[in-house]
């Protein structure tokens, strides 16, 4: 997957500035896509550079003129073709430091091992509040046809945090006895 292909995805919503795109981006899919703003300029370029997306001028009375970009024809044809192929990479296996320090861990003392858990478990709590802001902010948006995708997204964020969770806790549990 690539940054173009969820900005093409958000734009086959609705026409948005790169403004609103980073908005949309923190709201709904930074669990899984995280954008900085440079980026989303970036790409929206390369997009429209090759006629994925168009833009116009949206003069505003008391604020600066905004960009305002659209999907084109060829961009939506673009994205539907990403959208029809199956994923390469789903036997990919993620850089784990965590799991890669408990499989060294007889190099630590155990003392420090369940400090790392424990500081494991802390993150992924904070994780699963920062899902909680984004399954509200999905709730709250514009996008009705698209709220249960989205969330069917999110759900699979918020099983791997859970999951990790109670594998620290396993994993101290035995550590502490």
């Amino acid at each position: 997957m690539s940054l173009s292909h969820a900005i093409l995805g958000l734009l086959s919503c609705k026409e948005m500035t790169g403004y609103d795109l980073k908005y949309y981006f923190d709201a709904s899919i930074k669990h899984i896509w995280p954008a900085h703003l440079s980026q989303i300029y970036r790409d929206l370029k390369s997009l429209e550079g090759n006629g994925l997306v168009d833009s116009h001028i949206e003069p505003q009375e008391t604020k600066p003129d905004r960009r305002v970009y659209r999907i084109t024809p060829k961009g939506q044809q673009a994205f539907l073709d990403w959208m029809h192929k199956t994923p390469h990479n789903t036997m990919s296996v993620p850089r784990d430091e965590t799991s890669l320090r408990m499989f060294f861990g007889s190099h630590l003392d155990k003392k420090e091992l369940i400090f790392q858990l424990k500081f494991l478990v802390k993150e992924k709590q904070q994780l699963l509040l920062f899902f909680t802001q984004i399954e509200q902010d999905i709730m709250e948006s514009e996008f009705d046809s698209e709220k249960p995708f989205w969330l069917l997204s999110l759900r699979k964020g918020l099983k791997v945090a859970k999951a990790e969770i109670e594998w620290a806790e396993e994993c101290i549990a035995e550590l502490e006895s």
